[in-house]
């Protein structure tokens, strides 16, 4: 006796069953990136002592605003083979600080912030060596413990940026 075929497939063979299975199974794995990406990367957005932090923006508006009274501006250049030159504009009477510092802070990665303390080449001209890695934008400060200068550069698109203080009088 011969039984007709009926044409029965394997669940093998059923689109659909692979349709369910991919579903959850992608949600899985793309779990697995999302907890993978999120242990080996340090964003470092988050400040421990907010408190703290927020205590300190009075000091720095104080400095800001003595940078506008001495009516401090520069240019900042940054060269191909290292050397950073920040050049005063040539209104300024007075440049206070003997210990002036750079701080060169990237928009995203804190891992690639940099800081150098600049010597005196000339009265309105600043200058130092600095091994600067990374693309992207970084916030530039020029500081002293009394005042400072603030500006923004895309690296390394642009290689020259204006410092300015931050702060608007009333």
């Amino acid at each position: 006796m011969q039984t007709p075929q009926t044409g029965i497939k394997s669940w093998k063979q059923e689109p659909l069953v692979w349709l369910l299975i991919a579903i959850p199974l992608s949600a899985v794995i793309m779990g697995i990136v999302m907890l993978t990406l999120a242990i080996q990367s340090n964003s470092g957005l988050v400040v421990d002592d907010y408190y703290r932090k927020g205590k300190q923006i009075n000091r720095v508006l104080a400095r800001d605003r003595f940078a506008y009274e001495l009516g401090l501006a520069a240019d900042i250049t940054l060269q191909g083979d290292g050397t950073v030159e920040v050049r005063f504009d040539q209104g300024v009477q007075v440049i206070p600080g003997d210990k002036i510092e750079l701080a060169l802070v990237h928009a995203t990665r804190p891992g690639l912030d940099r800081s150098l303390q600049l010597e005196k080449v000339d009265t309105y001209l600043l200058a130092g060596s600095l091994d600067l890695q990374g693309e992207g934008r970084w916030n530039l400060f020029l500081h002293t413990p009394d005042w400072r200068l603030t500006g923004s550069l895309r690296y390394p698109q642009q290689s020259v940026a204006e410092l300015l203080p931050n702060y608007v009088p009333d």
